[in-house]
């Protein structure tokens, strides 16, 4: 009986090991960022601003956890990396070069940068299909090196995020999650693996809707786990125990919000190899 059991036991492990791993082929070759960033800028479309925006989700993570992190979002509804100019988001006197106090007061307070570093890291969110698009892919080939060469010549460290498959497109993962790797490993940035999370979740918990109607656009659950996502890859850290459901309103049930924590933690540690 207790052979059985152990047999058991085993063949569940590795049953759940390949459900993790099925949904990509590619592995990463960079698991983790020289330095835990505090400030981080992301630069995408709509899968980032829908529900009040994948920043505020972050933020809020980081400061129920008691962490140094701010970030900063710049979006452009149904915009590929070839939309951006990454470069003039990162002078000195743009972005985050000044803002104001939200003590009632609206002090304004400018904001110097000696090295000329304003951000620790950048993620980069591509057209929620372009990487696996024929007409588009090429395009996310190109700029992800571009901006990624513009991000470390900065001393920012360049992330690229793997965006999630369409409601019905189950297939989308892996080729969203190989085509991202594949494209992160050649210019040595890390990834996001957003994508991963929501396949993970929904296998899990199929009930807890994480795409609205369009089949496409995140909900505010969907929103909030991305987040979880990206606060663990930047951080290096489980967002498990954050006592912080939500932004917009839109907060999740406690138990929602503690299941996709650990949903992101366990599929970032699977991911990058993480013990």
């Amino acid at each position: 009986m207790k052979f059985k059991a152990l047999t058991l036991a085993v063949t569940l492990m590795l049953s759940s090991a390949v459900a993790f791993s099925a949904d990509y082929t590619i592995k990463p070759t960079v698991t983790e960022l020289k330095t835990i960033p505090q400030r981080v800028l992301l630069v995408g479309n709509s899968f980032m601003y829908y529900n009040c925006g994948v920043n505020q989700v972050t933020s809020g993570l980081a400061k129920s956890m008691k962490d140094k992190l701010s970030a900063t979002m710049v979006t452009i509804s149904g915009a590929g990396l070839d939309w951006h100019l990454v470069k003039s988001y990162l002078r000195p006197n743009g972005l985050a070069s000044y803002s104001t106090t939200n003590d009632g007061s609206n002090k304004l307070i400018f904001h110097e940068y000696p090295d000329g570093k304003i951000f620790d890291a950048v993620v980069l969110q591509d057209n929620s299909q372009g990487p696996i698009h024929s007409e588009l892919s090429k395009f996310f080939v190109k700029y992800a090196k571009i901006h990624s060469e513009d991000i470390r010549a900065t001393g920012a460290e360049p992330l690229i995020m793997m965006t999630w498959a369409y409601t019905g497109q189950p297939e989308m993962t892996q080729q969203l999650a190989d085509a991202t790797t594949k494209v992160a490993n050649e210019n040595g940035d890390m990834v996001v693996p957003v994508g991963l999370a929501f396949a993970n979740s929904l296998k899990e918990k199929p009930d807890l809707k994480l795409v609205i109607e369009d089949n496409r656009h995140p909900t505010a659950a969907g929103t909030y786990l991305e987040g979880c996502v990206l606060y663990a890859t930047l951080l290096h850290k489980s967002p498990e125990g954050a006592d912080f459901q939500g932004a917009c309103e839109k907060p999740l049930s406690k138990e929602d919000a503690a299941f996709l924590q650990k949903v992101a933690w366990d599929t970032v540690k699977e991911y990058f190899g993480w013990k």
